[in-house]
């Protein structure tokens, strides 16, 4: 099974009044390509811990995802972070510079000279379109790791998804479903109804299961994947 980390990249990301939503959607999205997210980051606009971050990631996993930081601005650091760590060069694409400046010339405004930095390539990447913004996004190949790199807003990066990624991680993907469930047990306390299931739960890999105390109750979470969705079902079914 192909495993997922994504990175949200933006120190505003950090504070504490803000949510990062964007691993939420694409954990869905990936989940039902039958890819395992197995880790999320939020890292601020920090050189040193998003290059070693990177480092690790392609490391570890199948697929990479990156939100944020393709902005035009100095604290927009994931191009030029992103070719360091992988050891590439980052160049100037004057045909992606000329979209950019047509862009903003469509809204009768002269393309501001910061702008330019997101014409920045990495070496070997294909530059992925944004009808919706001006921060085109990048995917890469890096060994056997997959790299996209999307940019912050949802309503850029979600259609960017959709349109360039998905069906690129799905030919990947192959041919494996998730199934999920959700068990509630009231009256009950988190350890009483683990030391009730887990000689039963922990004899099995697929499915997973996680216990939740939810407020009022004991969220009992069952995840199980196959080669089609009825297969996983019915080893959710066993359970």
């Amino acid at each position: 099974m192909l495993t997922a980390e994504i990175i949200a990249i933006g120190s505003e990301l950090l504070a504490p009044d803000r949510t990062d939503t964007n691993s939420l959607w694409l954990t869905e999205q990936l989940n039902r390509l039958g890819i395992d997210v197995k880790l999320k980051t939020i890292v601020g606009d920090d050189d040193a811990r998003l290059e070693e971050l990177i480092k690790d990631a392609v490391k570890r996993s199948r697929v990479v995802i990156t939100t944020g930081g393709l902005g035009p601005t100095e604290d927009d650091i994931t191009r030029k972070v992103v070719a360091r760590a992988l050891g590439r060069r980052l160049a100037l694409d004057e045909k992606v510079l000329a979209e950019i400046r047509e862009r903003f010339q469509s809204f009768g405004m002269t393309m501001p000279e910061r702008n330019s930095r997101q014409a920045m390539v990495i070496d070997g990447a294909e530059v992925l379109p944004n009808p919706n913004g001006s921060a085109p996004g990048l995917y890469l190949e890096h060994g056997e790791c997959s790299i996209a790199l999307l940019p912050g807003p949802p309503r850029e990066n979600q259609p960017m998804y959709r349109d360039h990624v998905e069906a690129r991680f799905q030919k990947l993907a192959g041919d494996i479903h998730f199934a999920r469930r959700i068990m509630r047990v009231s009256g009950l306390g988190e350890s009483a109804v683990d030391e009730k299931i887990a000689p039963v739960y922990s004899q099995f890999e697929n499915p997973q299961t996680t216990i939740l105390f939810n407020s009022s109750e004991i969220e009992i979470r069952l995840r199980a994947h196959g080669r089609t969705e009825d297969e996983a079902e019915a080893l959710l079914d066993h359970l």
